[in-house]
């Protein structure tokens, strides 16, 4: 009986200690923050916009500068800027299915969800052979209520990925479209930081 309470105490005392270190390590962190900044987000930081706003200044043909901008734009809630500002990028490259999300994520965060499914077609007339885009364009269409849509673009995708990553999900959600189910939530995409 002895030997338990010693041992529990001396088991009190570790814990005790190893949360005493702990909560120092977190100290010094928030003291690192402070000390140094960091912590912000993007959108609290002008940093992005003026680095956009240069690239697009040195070169305004750049794509990436118009996305970058449209990024920043997207990240402090600006939809209708950032739409035209991923609407030029899109412009200069057509075929950089990256623009393109950031361009359909701004659409969709402007509320024009039609919107963003013509943009992704778009994308997949030019780009036939781009499984991404039609995974992407079925969901969008799919959240759209666009279900016909959303079904044409899962096979395309199955076609051209029947192995893909997706795959799985995709016939899931095919089948869930035949059954009638409502499409899943949307989820953050790459441009929203997910």
């Amino acid at each position: 009986m002895l030997l338990d309470q010693k041992r529990t105490k001396r088991m009190v005392q570790v814990v005790a200690i190893l949360t005493s270190i702990a909560f120092i390590g977190v100290i010094f962190i928030v003291v690192g923050f402070i000390v140094f900044g960091g912590g912000g987000s993007s959108s609290q930081n002008p940093d992005l916009r003026e680095i956009a706003q240069e690239q697009i200044d040195a070169d305004p043909q750049n794509p990436q500068g118009w996305a970058a901008l449209a990024t920043a734009e997207i990240q402090d809630g600006n939809t209708e800027e950032a739409v035209e500002a991923a609407q030029q990028a899109v412009k200069l490259d057509p075929n950089d299915f990256d623009l393109t999300q950031t361009l359909v994520v701004a659409q969709r965060n402007a509320g024009d969800l039609p919107g963003a499914v013509e943009s992704l077609q778009a994308f997949t007339k030019a780009n036939p052979q781009n499984a991404d885009g039609f995974v992407v364009l079925g969901q969008f269409a799919d959240q759209a209520g666009q279900t016909n849509q959303a079904r044409l673009a899962y096979q395309r995708y199955l076609q051209l990925s029947p192995d893909g990553v997706l795959a799985a999900d995709v016939r899931d959600r095919l089948e869930g479209i035949a059954d009638g189910e409502p499409p899943p939530a949307a989820a953050p995409t790459q441009a929203d930081g997910g």
